[in-house]
Protein backbone atom coordinates (compact mmCIF):
# COMPACT_ATOMS: atom_id res chain seq x y z
CA UNK A 1 0.00 0.00 0.00
CA UNK A 2 2.77 2.40 0.86
CA UNK A 3 4.25 2.00 -3.17
CA UNK A 4 0.81 2.79 -4.05
CA UNK A 5 0.69 6.11 -1.90
CA UNK A 6 4.03 6.81 -2.95
CA UNK A 7 3.38 6.26 -7.05
CA UNK A 8 -0.18 8.77 -6.37
CA UNK A 9 2.58 11.19 -4.40
CA UNK A 10 4.58 11.29 -7.79
CA UNK A 11 2.09 11.16 -10.55
CA UNK A 12 0.34 14.25 -8.83
CA UNK A 13 3.42 16.32 -8.60
CA UNK A 14 3.36 16.19 -12.61
CA UNK A 15 1.02 18.64 -12.05
CA UNK A 16 3.42 21.48 -10.97
CA UNK A 17 5.09 20.86 -14.28
CA UNK A 18 5.56 24.77 -15.78
CA UNK A 19 3.11 23.48 -19.04
CA UNK A 20 0.45 21.96 -17.31
CA UNK A 21 -1.47 25.14 -17.38
CA UNK A 22 -1.01 25.73 -20.91
CA UNK A 23 -3.06 22.19 -21.18
CA UNK A 24 -6.66 22.75 -21.84
CA UNK A 25 -9.46 21.21 -19.60
CA UNK A 26 -10.45 18.20 -22.03
CA UNK A 27 -6.61 17.14 -22.33
CA UNK A 28 -6.41 17.30 -18.47
CA UNK A 29 -9.10 15.04 -17.85
CA UNK A 30 -8.11 12.82 -20.71
CA UNK A 31 -4.33 12.64 -19.29
CA UNK A 32 -6.02 11.97 -15.98
CA UNK A 33 -7.89 9.11 -17.18
CA UNK A 34 -4.85 7.57 -18.38
CA UNK A 35 -3.58 7.85 -14.98
CA UNK A 36 -6.58 6.21 -13.40
CA UNK A 37 -6.33 3.88 -16.13
CA UNK A 38 -2.84 2.72 -15.81
CA UNK A 39 -3.46 2.66 -11.72
CA UNK A 40 -6.27 0.23 -12.16
CA UNK A 41 -3.84 -1.80 -14.29
CA UNK A 42 -1.42 -1.69 -11.84
CA UNK A 43 -3.74 -2.91 -8.86
CA UNK A 44 -4.70 -5.57 -11.23
CA UNK A 45 -1.18 -6.76 -12.06
CA UNK A 46 -0.25 -6.83 -8.42
CA UNK A 47 -3.30 -8.85 -7.07
CA UNK A 48 -3.30 -11.55 -10.39
CA UNK A 49 0.50 -11.84 -10.85
CA UNK A 50 2.81 -11.16 -7.87
CA UNK A 51 0.01 -12.30 -5.34
CA UNK A 52 -1.52 -15.36 -6.73
CA UNK A 53 0.68 -16.18 -9.21
CA UNK A 54 -3.17 -17.34 -10.98
CA UNK A 55 -1.46 -15.18 -14.11
CA UNK A 56 1.80 -15.26 -15.98
CA UNK A 57 2.40 -11.27 -17.11
CA UNK A 58 2.85 -11.06 -21.00
CA UNK A 59 4.11 -7.35 -20.73
CA UNK A 60 7.58 -7.77 -22.02
CA UNK A 61 9.22 -5.15 -20.00
CA UNK A 62 8.21 -6.70 -17.06
CA UNK A 63 8.89 -10.30 -17.27
CA UNK A 64 6.48 -13.41 -16.80
CA UNK A 65 6.63 -13.02 -12.70
CA UNK A 66 7.22 -8.99 -11.78
CA UNK A 67 7.66 -8.12 -8.44
CA UNK A 68 5.28 -4.89 -7.23
CA UNK A 69 8.10 -2.44 -7.26
CA UNK A 70 8.89 -3.56 -10.98
CA UNK A 71 5.38 -3.27 -12.22
CA UNK A 72 5.27 0.49 -10.02
CA UNK A 73 8.95 1.68 -11.56
CA UNK A 74 7.73 0.63 -14.97
CA UNK A 75 3.81 2.74 -14.63
CA UNK A 76 5.88 5.82 -13.16
CA UNK A 77 8.32 5.59 -15.68
CA UNK A 78 5.78 5.12 -18.61
CA UNK A 79 3.41 8.27 -17.24
CA UNK A 80 6.33 10.05 -17.16
CA UNK A 81 7.50 9.52 -20.43
CA UNK A 82 3.90 10.13 -21.84
CA UNK A 83 3.58 13.03 -20.35
CA UNK A 84 6.70 14.72 -21.79
CA UNK A 85 6.24 13.39 -25.15
CA UNK A 86 2.44 14.91 -24.98
CA UNK A 87 3.85 18.15 -23.57
CA UNK A 88 6.02 18.45 -26.31
CA UNK A 89 4.11 17.89 -29.06
CA UNK A 90 1.41 21.08 -30.36
CA UNK A 91 -2.47 21.00 -28.79
CA UNK A 92 -3.55 19.97 -32.31
CA UNK A 93 -2.30 16.62 -32.07
CA UNK A 94 -2.19 15.90 -28.08
CA UNK A 95 -5.97 15.01 -28.26
CA UNK A 96 -5.46 12.75 -30.92
CA UNK A 97 -2.37 10.62 -28.84
CA UNK A 98 -4.18 11.06 -25.31
CA UNK A 99 -7.08 9.45 -26.81
CA UNK A 100 -5.38 6.42 -28.74
CA UNK A 101 -2.89 5.83 -24.86
CA UNK A 102 -6.07 6.21 -23.48
CA UNK A 103 -7.78 3.45 -25.62
CA UNK A 104 -4.89 1.35 -25.11
CA UNK A 105 -4.86 1.44 -21.20
CA UNK A 106 -8.45 0.74 -20.91
CA UNK A 107 -8.37 -1.86 -23.38
CA UNK A 108 -5.80 -3.55 -21.29
CA UNK A 109 -7.98 -3.13 -18.56
CA UNK A 110 -11.09 -4.56 -19.42
CA UNK A 111 -9.19 -7.43 -21.09
CA UNK A 112 -7.63 -8.04 -17.66
CA UNK A 113 -11.30 -7.70 -16.01
CA UNK A 114 -12.50 -10.24 -18.50
CA UNK A 115 -9.99 -13.07 -18.17
CA UNK A 116 -10.65 -12.61 -14.35
CA UNK A 117 -7.44 -10.42 -13.31
CA UNK A 118 -9.26 -8.41 -11.12
CA UNK A 119 -8.56 -6.94 -7.45
CA UNK A 120 -10.87 -5.92 -4.58
CA UNK A 121 -10.75 -3.38 -2.42
CA UNK A 122 -12.13 -3.16 0.84
CA UNK A 123 -12.75 0.01 3.37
Amino acid sequence: MSSLIKAVILILSLNSQANWEDWNTTDKRLFKAYIAGTTLDFMQTKNSVVKTDAYIENNPFLGENPSADRILLQKLLSATIIYKVFNDIPSSERRTGLLLINGIQWGVVIKNESIGATFRYSW
